[in-house]
C-alpha cells in the first residue's frame, strides 16, 4: 500500500517529534541513571514526563494507523487522546507555575511556556473540533505537537551551546510547520495558512508575552492560574 506524498511528510513529523523530545529529554528523564543528575526527578516532573510521553507516542501511531488506512482504530484512539490531553493540562501547568510560586523563577520567565502550553491545548481543542475533516485535523494537530515540543528544543540547544540563540530555538521549533506550508505550496500551488497557525503564534509569544506577564494583569492571571493548578496539591 503505498503512502501519499501528504501522509509521508506527516510521518516525517511523528519521526521528528519524537526524536526531538527522546534527545531533550534523554539526559534529565529516559536515560536519567546514565547521566550525572545530582538528585531524582520530583514525582510532579515524573508524572509530567510520564504524560507528554504517552501523548507522542500516541500521535506517532495515529500518523501510522492513518498511513495504512485504520481509520476506525485511528478514531478509537482519539479517545484516549482526549484522556491524555485532559491529564497534560495540569501536569504541564503545574511544573510552571509551581516554580513561579515559590519562587525559584520568575513570571517573565515562565510566561512564555505558559503561553505555548496553553495555544497547544486551544490547538487540540480545534484539532477534535474538526476531527471529521481530515485536512485541518492533520494541520492542527502537528501544530499542536509544535508547540509542545519548545522545552525539548531548548535542551536540544544546549548540546550545540546555543541556548541563548533564538534563531535555533525558533527555527528548529517552527521546522515542521514551515516545512508544511512549503510543502502545500508546491504541491496545492497555493498557501495554506492554517499551516502557519504555530509559527505565527511561537514568533507572537516571543515578542509580545512580555508586555502582558509584566503588567498587573498578567501577575494577577499567574496568581490564579497558582491558585487553580498548584495550591490545592500542595
Amino acid at each position: 500500500m503505498k503512502a501519499s506524498s501528504e501522509n509521508r511528510y506527516f510521518i516525517f513529523s511523528a519521526i521528528w517529534f519524537i526524536l526531538i523530545v527522546f534527545w531533550g529529554f534523554a539526559p534529565s528523564f529516559y536515560l536519567s541513571k546514565y547521566f550525572d543528575n545530582p538528585e531524582p526527578l520530583p514525582l510532579h516532573l515524573v508524572i509530567h514526563g510520564i504524560s507528554f510521553t504517552l501523548w507522542v507516542v500516541l500521535y506517532t501511531v495515529q500518523v501510522f494507523l492513518i498511513r495504512y488506512r485504520s481509520h476506525k482504530t485511528h478514531m478509537t484512539l482519539g479517545i484516549l487522546g482526549i484522556v491524555i490531553m485532559a491529564a497534560m493540562i495540569p501536569t504541564g501547568f503545574f511544573p510552571v507555575v509551581y516554580k513561579t510560586y515559590v519562587g525559584a523563577t520568575t513570571v517573565d520567565a515562565a510566561e512564555h511556556n505558559v503561553f505555548r502550553l496553553a495555544f497547544a491545548y486551544t490547538l487540540f481543542g480545534f484539532a477534535y473540533a474538526y476531527r471529521k475533516k481530515a485536512f485541518l485535523h492533520k494541520r492542527l494537530m502537528l501544530g499542536c505537537m509544535v508547540m509542545l515540543t519548545s522545552a525539548a528544543i531548548f535542551r536540544v540547544s544546549f548540546d550545540f551551546d546555543l541556548q541563548e540563540s533564538q534563531l535555533f530555538n525558533k527555527g528548529v521549533l517552527i521546522f515542521p510547520a514551515v516545512v508544511l506550508f512549503l510543502f502545500d505550496l508546491v504541491k496545492l500551488k497555493k498557501a495554506v495558512w492554517v499551516d502557519l497557525i504555530s509559527p505565527i503564534l511561537t514568533l507572537g509569544i516571543f515578542f509580545f508575552a512580555d508586555y502582558f506577564w509584566l503588567s498587573s494583569v498578567g501577575t494577577g492571571f499567574m496568581d490564579v492560574l497558582a491558585a487553580i493548578f498548584v495550591k490545592p496539591f500542595l
